[in-house]
């Protein structure tokens, strides 16, 4: 499942614009949107601690083990309030929780308690409130392992919150019921140890083994029909069995739709005998769609290492986390993690939030400013981490190489090796003096400043005489950008040249950062400028010095080429350096073969190579490749650290870039126009170019502003096809005037059944729920326009509302194929018929007709499907 991520703002004569007229209201958004700082590569201390724990759907409640006596089989398990009401913000926008946790009230389990989850049987509803109070009743399900037998079971409790949504939110009392052993279908005790749900309370995960006998080191699963039942839970399976599980319950979760594949691409196994995931204090998110869990084993030889994140999310591969949940390889045992998912993120629409109609406005989470944040916080570490999956599944990507250990599928660290998170197992290995950085420090600012650039994670470390290589493989030339030829590409890495790196070198000391014979290759010059340079139609096109880089500090990089025009871009820290640059129109191609980074395919070992083609002395990170121009505000969003967004808001994207599947590879042809890929171009043309035709004649100009400014992605129109022939799309940019906020399918499925994930995006049942979730919003019409690691809607109002006999529409209506392309484009040619733009069917008023919403779009423009 392709993710990408939003598109960019509107071309620099509209920023330029939107300057020179609403000055200081701009100046003081920009500052404001200073103030949320990337915080990947930062972890934070908080005041919760314990030992296993679980927060509630909403994220509110916190339960921690604080205590054991294996001699009394006591436990002392403490209930604390999370109150973001009092999260402060630095200066940087770096945030503070040391008010943010309640003291809490503690109570004693007496039956051997070590980890717990929770099981809420209704989570739209986690609470009640009762004469001001509000009043938690979920089961919490834990083990008993204080003897070894490992027995999973579930009680009620009632926790009671006085001034709740406050500042001052405490809890009032912390009560248990009693307990009862989980059984599984064939009625055997269920076993294992650390639980964690899915919010519906249906998928049980946990560390055990395939005998269901009390062994563990293995992430099992079992499910129930029946949301925290005690009785027929599923016999338990490895996760990595999920994907051939017949049960179409299971089947509904996202972590089971392909099979598991470790980091170096092998298959975790499908049988109970075969290579499981080995993995420990699991976590898995609210819809089943990833799992965070422990890989590798601490210096106690339990496995407490190497965060890691496999899922739909990472295209079902298992991600060691590169960032601030790992700071250092063996720093500290890392146990138990959880996340309150979107529940507290800024632009959430008040109606979804707890309680309906608050808003997180001035006190949010996560920080970073992107649209895949998962905000943890951690109890045995004391600690909060933001972890961004925005970048992972993108569908040009080809290649990134975040530059941490490889984790191998036996749950081993390999240090000679850094994965290749882009999907295509392009691993890389270690040579030479080079080697991936023990700790996060080397990819800290310089200065400690949030907004210094810098890199993440881990690092290649290259004191001279070592590189990371590739091998490109493309058996049948069928790699876009490896053996098929691409229209577009683009490189981003970080850099760190040593602070003394030519210090008494002569000559002309150049050094490689990437060099791909016959492809590509990046020189670090002795002036300490870098020089591009891309093989084009077989010529080598070599871009000139950038300007100097700072030794001792770490620099974004990035270069962008459009076949289409032939226009190049090279980017520092986010920003366009302004450089009159070749201008070469045509094909590329990396070719198969060894690229090397750090040093050319020739090892160099020459402290200074007084000839040149020598190794690089530093760090490099975040090695990046894309098959299409990426576009500045792209670029900008992925240099940590650095604040580029005005400017990348007024760089105007390459003509080359507005071709329907240089937005997304998948909308390549008529054929494709009903699809979630086809929708994602339209809207990312519209958000784009299609905002330059409608704000030229905008007759609303001070509320378009308003729109512009605003907290929401700035002009994400929906697009919707008007006309279309075989080789090209009208599309029609809905109304200026709409909102656009993330959802989740769980919220969505409330509003209709059947829209249950991205599988079902264009059908009827997700424009029914989306519709009648727009309606909530006082909204007549909405549409998906975007699938990331949950789906995004555009609400706007459209014109005509009407019932419409299928018969009139057109035969593909007729018959009921409403996300074909045929069945879009009757729907629009009906709504032209009544003098509006173009249309869409958001319910099914009966079996004969669809009611239609008609719209006047903000402009209409046709775009080309291919190059």
């Amino acid at each position: 499942m392709a993710r990408s991520p939003f598109p960019q703002s509107p071309p620099r004569w509209f920023s330029g614009l939107l300057l020179s007229l609403v000055g200081g209201l701009f100046a003081s958004q920009e500052a404001s949107a200073a103030s949320r700082p990337s915080l990947v590569n930062t972890r934070i201390s908080t005041p919760f601690g314990a030992n296993g724990h679980s927060s509630t759907v909403d994220g509110r409640i916190f339960i921690g083990n604080n205590g054991e006596d294996h001699a009394t089989t006591t436990t002392k398990w403490r209930a604390r309030v999370f109150r973001p009401e009092a999260v402060t913000y630095d200066a940087e926008g770096k945030p503070n929780f040391g008010a943010a946790f309640s003291a809490g009230v503690t109570t004693e389990v007496k039956n051997g308690e070590n980890a717990l989850a929770f099981c809420f049987t209704n989570a739209a509803q986690p609470y009640t409130l009762s004469g001001g109070v509000a009043v938690y009743q979920p089961y919490i399900f834990d083990s008993m392992m204080f003897n070894g037998d490992n027995i999973f079971r579930r009680r009620p409790i009632n926790v009671r919150v006085n001034q709740p949504f406050t500042a001052q939110a405490e809890i009032a009392s912390f009560t248990t019921g009693a307990l009862e052993t989980l059984k599984t279908t064939t009625g055997a005790n269920l076993r294992g140890i650390e639980p964690t749900m899915t919010s519906d309370g249906r998928l049980l995960i946990f560390q055990g083994a395939p005998a269901n006998n009390g062994g563990i080191d293995y992430l099992m699963y079992s499910y129930n029909d029946t949301p925290c039942a005690p009785t027929n839970w599923s016999v338990p399976r490895p996760v990595s069995m999920m994907f051939n599980d017949p049960n179409p319950g299971v089947k509904r979760y996202p972590l089971s739709w392909q099979r598991l594949k470790a980091a170096t691409g092998e298959d975790f196994g499908d049988t109970t005998s075969g290579a499981l995931i080995r993995g420990a204090y699991a976590w898995v998110d609210h819809e089943g769609r990833n799992l965070l869990y422990a890989a590798v084993r601490y210096t106690d030889g339990a496995r407490r290492e190497a965060m890691s994140l496999i899922g739909s999310e990472t295209g079902w591969i298992a991600q060691h986390l590169d960032g601030s949940i790992n700071t250092d390889r063996l720093d500290i045992a890392h146990l138990f993690y959880s996340s309150p998912m979107w529940n507290f993120e800024q632009e959430r629409a008040a109606a979804q939030n707890f309680p309906p109609g608050s808003n997180n406005e001035a006190r949010f989470l996560p920080v970073t400013k992107t649209h895949d944040v998962i905000a943890l916080f951690g109890s045995n570490t004391g600690d909060y981490n933001e972890v961004d999956l925005g970048e992972i599944g993108n569908p040009f990507q080809l290649l990134y190489l975040p530059m941490n250990e490889m984790v191998n599928r036996a749950g081993e660290y390999d240090l000679t090796r850094t994965p290749d998170v882009a999907g295509r197992f392009f691993t890389a290995t270690v040579k030479g003096t080079a080697q991936i950085s023990d700790k996060n420090q080397p990819t800290q600012p310089t200065t400690g400043s949030l907004w210094e650039p810098h890199a993440k994670g881990r690092a290649l470390v290259l004191p001279g005489g070592g590189a990371a290589t590739v091998n490109f493989t493309d058996a049948n030339n069928t790699v876009p950008g490896v053996g098929a030829l691409v229209r577009g590409f683009t490189v981003q890495l970080a850099v760190r040249p040593d602070a003394n790196i030519n210090q008494g070198c002569t000559g002309n000391p150049y050094r490689y950062l990437l060099q791909k014979p016959g492809g590509l290759d990046l020189i670090y010059e002795a002036n300490n400028a870098v020089q591009m340079s891309l093989v084009v139609n077989g010529t080598r096109v070599r871009l000139g010095f950038s300007p100097p880089l700072p030794p001792g500090r770490w620099t974004h990089l990035a270069y962008t080429w459009d076949g289409v025009t032939g226009q190049f871009g090279e980017y520092i820290n986010g920003v366009s350096t302004g450089r009159t640059l070749p201008n070469a129109p045509g094909s590329f191609r990396l070719g198969t073969g060894q690229m090397s980074i750090g040093a050319g395919n020739t090892l160099d070992t020459q402290s200074c190579p007084a000839q040149g083609e020598g190794s690089f002395k530093g760090y490099i990170d975040e090695v990046q490749f894309f098959t299409h121009a990426r576009s500045n505000r792209s670029v900008c969003m992925s240099a940590l650290g650095a604040n580029c967004k005005e400017d990348a808001i007024q760089e105007e994207p390459t003509a080359g870039q507005f071709v329907m599947s240089q937005q997304h590879p998948g909308c390549n042809g008529y054929a494709a126009l009903g699809s979630l890929a086809c929708a994602q171009s339209m809207h990312r043309v519209c958000a784009q170019r299609g905002a330059d035709d409608a704000l030229a004649s905008a007759t609303n100009f001070w509320e378009t502003l308003r729109q512009v400014i605003s907290n929401q992605p700035p002009i994400s129109l929906v697009g919707v096809p008007a006309t279309a022939n075989t080789t090209e799309v009208s599309v029609a940019c809905a109304p200026i005037q709409h909102v656009s906020l993330g959802v989740t399918f769980e919220e969505l499925a409330r509003k209709h059944d059947g829209c249950v994930d991205e599988r079902s995006a264009q059908s009827t049942h997700c424009s029914a729920a989306v519709h009648r979730w727009c309606n909530s919003l006082g909204w007549t019409t909405g549409q998906i326009f975007e699938m990331t690691s949950r789906p995004w809607v555009g609400c706007f109002n459209s014109g005509l509302v009407q019932d419409v006999p299928r018969s009139q529409l057109g035969p593909a209506s007729t018959a009921g194929n409403f996300s074909s392309a045929e069945a879009r484009l009757e729907i629009s040619k009906w709504c032209q018929t009544k003098g509006y733009s173009a249309g869409v069917v958001q319910e099914l008023s009966s079996s004969t007709a669809a009611q239609v919403h008609c719209f006047q779009a903000a402009t209409t423009r046709p775009w080309k499907f291919l190059p």
